[in-house]
């Protein structure tokens, strides 16, 4: 890799979007730090496999992989071949495509709680839709949440009603108890628990879904799953395959497509018809390019043992650093499962730090880190090496005790 880092041409572009791009991206989690204004790249121009390449001509090893879509690879060649063979034929028509039948049919095969499947382009989207069901089916209002649904779910930020802020509560991962007490106070006013798994606390995830969906089927509850980063990555069918427990309705989106804009929402037939009365209907849900990626995406993973390379690739990746931290001392860790482990540093403000090292050395870190279907081994153990020079350089600067 190219260890002359620098980030110029990347910051002029970003200096320039700043007057046109509140944030200077789309995506908060995209957003560059200013404390890394030397260092971390604002614009990525291509990828390829594993890697990324900035518009300085700076190449990476990517462990961010566009927040978790990417599960195959860049310029993955059968996804790509795929959208390029269905852009020959349209990409939206004024009826539905073919494509919605096929790939809906193999979703109701791989997931274990999907009977009727409907799409969307982004997984936010898809939860609102999820939440909007479980109101209309239960009859009630109230809905309780663990973890980040997205940000039009999201009720403690500026812009949301207080009337529609009292209709949700957001509760803690890994304790019952507080939705125990909840269903108790409001026994018929429950309409769902919405759960999205802790990515460092995967571990309790057997025992605290099992409560769940005990209490919502006790009190007549719904029980969704957000499975926009599980699925395609834990299991091909997300935490209700892992964990063998399976709720009324769940979300899939970022592996689906590997990379192309999709979602969905699926589950019990008899909730899901409601959308007939209910109205979710969008233009693009059944985009002719998205549908072909995910069909390509799906036989990948039937061909291809996709999940078990990230979790071999993943445990290489946690093991490798463990022993550098052990080495050097660093007060650092993975968290949680290979496939999507969180990275932290004691404390918290190392981890900036410890970024600004990596990226100069030619990866990408992230607070969770994704591997992908295309990292081999030996990027593995390169990245591992640079990390190693990361953490030795954090040493000399007398971070670490």
């Amino acid at each position: 890799m190219n260890r002359q880092h620098s980030v110029h041409k990347s910051w002029a572009l970003h200096d320039r979007a700043v007057e046109v791009i509140p944030l200077a991206t789309q995506t908060h989690s995209k957003a560059p730090r200013e404390e890394l204004r030397d260092v971390e790249p604002c614009y990525l121009a291509r990828g390829q496999g594993c890697r990324v390449f900035d518009v300085d001509g700076n190449e990476y090893i990517d462990f961010r992989n566009a927040l978790g879509p990417i599960t195959l690879g860049y310029r993955f060649p059968d996804v790509d071949q795929a959208v390029r063979r269905q852009l020959d034929s349209g990409i939206v028509f004024s009826y539905s495509h073919p494509l919605e039948v096929e790939v809906a049919e193999r979703l109701v095969e791989v997931i274990p709680c999907a009977e009727s499947v409907r799409f969307l382009k982004t997984g936010g989207e898809a939860m609102a839709a999820t939440h909007r069901l479980a109101r209309a089916f239960t009859g009630r209002d109230h809905l309780l949440t663990c973890g980040y649904h997205g940000w039009l779910n999201t009720m403690s930020r500026p812009g949301v009603p207080e009337a529609m802020r009292s209709l949700y509560s957001e509760l803690p991962w890994g304790n019952p108890a507080p939705f125990a007490e909840a269903f108790e106070c409001q026994p018929d006013g429950i309409a769902a628990v919405s759960v999205a798994c802790s990515y460092a606390r995967m571990d309790q995830g057997q025992e605290f879904l099992s409560a769940l969906r005990a209490l919502t089927e006790r009190y007549g509850a719904l029980l969704i799953f957000d499975e926009i980063v599980t699925g395609f990555r834990l299991r091909r069918g997300g935490a209700q395959e892992y964990f063998g427990v399976i709720p009324d309705l769940a979300v899939f989106a970022k592996g689906i497509s590997n990379g192309m804009p999709l979602s969905c929402y699926l589950g019990r037939g008899d909730i899901m018809q409601r959308v007939e009365d209910v109205v979710i209907s969008s233009t693009f849900g059944g985009d002719t390019l998205s549908l072909a990626a995910a069909a390509a995406t799906i036989d990948v993973y039937e061909r291809e043992d996709v999940v078990g390379v990230l979790w071999s690739r993943g445990r290489q990746l946690h093991e490798g650093f463990a022993v550098l931290c052990e080495r050097f001392g660093a007060p650092a860790r993975f968290e949680g499962v290979a496939p999507l482990g969180q990275l932290c540093f004691d404390p918290p403000e190392l981890f900036l730090r410890f970024n600004a090292e990596v990226l100069r050395r030619g990866v990408i870190p992230y607070q969770i880190c994704y591997p992908n279907f295309s990292h081999a081994e030996a990027d593995i153990d390169e990245a591992l090496e640079a990390m190693s020079g990361a953490l030795a350089a954090m040493r000399e600067d007398g971070l670490f005790e």
